[in-house]
């Protein structure tokens, strides 16, 4: 009987201690992250069972990637009605992709210095993906690349928030 709550207990601590969510990022060495940026955040990219979210949702999420990344005080974000607008003139990301170089091109048609392309998805398990990688609009440079995983214990907007901030941590904590 010991020996059986002995082997329960530790599976419970481990479970409980093991990492819910992975999570990686690079920033470019050569990026100032003591500057200020407008940044133009692309509409965001939605895979999976996700992809049929009502527009409060998308909403939502996207919100919290625009909340997100204006916690760094460096990074202003352009209007989304705009962006919406150029990016609904140029057909951008109508197969699903996302392609960097139109991405640019309508950032600076807008007067970006950077562009945000981000992604969320979410696999048979029911675990959430996100990618966010914000591109100089001036050159070919990924300034900053961060995706992370994490499971989907309750909320798919909750899961989908949580591996955003993770996805955009070290972003974060750099340009504060």
């Amino acid at each position: 009987m010991r020996r059986t709550a002995l082997l329960l207990m530790t599976g419970l601590l481990l479970s409980l201690c093991s990492q819910k969510y992975v999570a990686h990022s690079v920033i470019d060495p050569a990026f100032d992250t003591k500057r200020t940026y407008t940044v133009a955040i692309m509409p965001l990219l939605v895979r999976g069972p996700l992809e049929t979210p009502g527009a409060f949702e998308r909403d939502r999420v996207y919100g919290f990637l625009l909340r997100r990344l204006m916690e760094t005080g460096k990074l202003k974000p352009m209007d989304k009605a705009t962006i919406d607008r150029s990016v609904g003139l140029q057909e951008f990301g109508q197969q699903g992709t996302v392609s960097p170089a139109k991405a640019r091109e309508i950032g600076k048609e807008l007067g970006a210095e950077l562009v945000c392309l981000a992604e969320v998805s979410i696999d048979q398990e029911s675990v959430i993906s996100a990618t966010v990688d914000i591109l100089d609009v001036g050159a070919t440079a990924t300034v900053y690349s961060g995706s992370a995983r994490a499971a989907n214990p309750a909320s798919t907007i909750a899961a989908a928030e949580f591996a955003l901030e993770q996805a955009t941590e070290k972003l974060v904590q750099r340009m504060r």
